[in-house]
């Protein structure tokens, strides 16, 4: 939204839709490729990450706004265009680096927090900026003082999160490679993706439409703003009154055929006003970047991966789609009296992509994913002869190297101290025996699901869940002790009976029985 807002400090010659329209698209360029960039560093080494400082992008930005805000009152001309180019590039840089920042932030967040989180930083973003153009309007503080303490802002709270907010321990998959797990969590994002492209392009063209229809990008964002507004207050309210309730995950899928029924009200707004079609546009993709957060966040939970990589991949195609949309909606502005239908053709379009995307989720979600590996190794056990083989039993146990230490200490403190066989010796060695004994059985059954967990390709979240369903707990008391909804703990049951091939949790309690 930062990027779009650049117009309020737009002054003097450089305040035209076309040059409103060379910021949006050369700061999106360079949001893309620095996400891009850093995106590759990040996969090849995680610590890359930690070595970007932000303060230098936090710099960027306020030399790319100075640069805009300035440019119409310092020059004209070429140098006028070469300074907007220039200070677009630095906001295009400081803007990829904090997007994706917040999303490797936000990807190690539990998804019941992170369901509260972003519709609550849409609703933040749009009353920052509402504050900021009413002053802007109303006082006599220049935008360029209004918009530099927000940059900083970002960053002062990106360092706080990182230092409070660290990995949780999780079962991760031990013989699964960074690059699989990469993968595997691009897997669950492609029906994002592709919704990502189709309404991004639409988006960036409705934009720019009505940018070039009422020759204003002020005017054009103004009611966009009230309606992001209200539907992020709407939004928040809906998140914190159902997430005990239903699964928000499917809630936000769900959100997709919402906003192709309104894309398909979308072109008869157009000879009321392009504005108000604008404005709703902007609400729905508002709405589903809320979406692309929650499930970037998520998945990058799921997999253990950052979520700068996976959130960047889908930023910097967004962008890409967005960028396309909004060349579209240039070339055929140039042709006014096709307008109208121009936008009902896209509309169309995107309505026919939609749909197809729908039934590629419906058919995908009839698919199940049996564990085939993981069953494979237990049939060659069953071969064996051995019903109960387990597929790692020629790994040893951790907990008995780290109990052997303390049980040498013991033995030979019993042989240098002749008082320790005293009965009051006895009852503290039996006791401490006791609890080693309690120690080991909490760590083998530790390193139990962490190898089905792998065996199987359970996600993280489903890992939290196979010890509880172990152990014979009910979906209530799962849902209470993860503060999640019940609705989401039988989703999370159905995945893990889906991929161990099972149909009951008796079923599956004999299976982490046998390993």
């Amino acid at each position: 939204m930062l990027t779009f807002r650049s117009s309020i400090l737009l002054t003097g010659a450089a305040d035209t839709p076309q040059y409103n329209t060379l910021i949006v698209v050369v700061s999106f360029l360079a949001n893309m490729t620095v996400l891009l960039g850093v995106s590759a560093l990040v996969e090849r080494a995680p610590e890359n990450l930690a070595k970007l400082s932000p303060w230098p992008f936090c710099g960027c930005i306020l030399v790319g706004i100075a640069a805009i805000g300035g440019a119409g009152i310092w020059f004209a001309g070429p140098a006028l265009s070469a300074s907007l180019v220039i200070g677009s590039t630095l906001c295009g840089v400081g803007f990829g680096y904090l997007w994706g920042s917040w999303a490797d932030v936000l990807g190690r967040v539990h998804p019941s927090r992170t369901a509260l989180y972003a519709p609550a930083s849409f609703l933040l973003t749009t009353i920052i900026f509402l504050a900021v153009d009413s002053l802007a309007a109303l006082t006599p503080f220049p935008p360029l003082a209004l918009m530099a303490p927000l940059p900083i802002a970002s960053v002062l709270c990106l360092k706080r999160c990182r230092t409070e907010s660290s990995q949780p321990s999780v079962l991760l998959a031990p013989h699964r490679t960074e690059s699989q797990r990469y993968l595997a969590a691009l897997t669950t994002l492609v029906p994002l993706i592709i919704a990502a492209l189709v309404f991004s392009c639409l988006f960036g063209f409705m934009w720019e439409t009505a940018v070039l229809s009422v020759n204003s990008a002020s005017t054009a964002h103004e009611l966009p703003l009230v309606l992001n507004f209200v539907v992020a207050v709407l939004l928040l309210a809906f998140t914190v009154a159902l997430q005990r309730r239903v699964n928000l995950s499917l809630v936000y899928q769900l959100l997709i055929p919402i906003a192709i029924v309104l894309f398909a009200a979308l072109p008869f707004f157009w000879n009321v006003h392009p504005v108000v079609l604008n404005a709703i546009m902007s609400a729905v993709h508002g709405v589903f970047d809320v979406v692309i957060w929650y499930l970037v966040a998520t998945a990058a939970y799921d997999y253990a991966v950052s979520g700068f990589v996976i959130g960047g991949l889908v930023r910097a195609l967004s962008i890409l789609a967005r960028l396309v949309g909004i060349g579209i909606g240039y070339l055929i502005m140039l042709l006014p009296e096709v307008a109208g239908y121009a936008v009902v053709g896209v509309c169309i379009g995107a309505v026919y992509l939609l749909v197809i995307l729908l039934w590629f989720l419906w058919h995908n979600a009839k698919r199940s994913v049996p564990g085939e590996e993981a069953e494979g190794r237990m049939a060659i056990g069953e071969a064996t002869g051995d019903g109960n083989a387990n597929p790692h039993s020629s790994v040893s146990d951790p907990s008995s190297v780290l109990a052997a230490p303390t049980a040498v200490k013991a033995t030979d403190k019993a042989a240098a101290d002749p008082a320790s066989t005293s009965p009051v010796a006895e009852s503290i060695s039996t006791s401490a025996t006791a609890e080693i004994d309690g120690a080991e059985a909490i760590n083998s059954e530790e390193v139990v699901f962490a190898l089905l967990a792998d065996d199987y390709g359970l996600t993280r979240r489903e890992a939290e869940v196979l010890p509880y369903l172990a152990r014979g707990r009910s979906a209530k008391v799962i849902a209470e002790a993860l503060f999640v909804s019940e609705s989401t703990i039988r989703t999370h049951t159905r995945r893990i009976l889906e991929k161990t091939c099972l149909h009951s949790k008796q079923e599956l309690i004999d299976l982490v029985e046998k390993y």
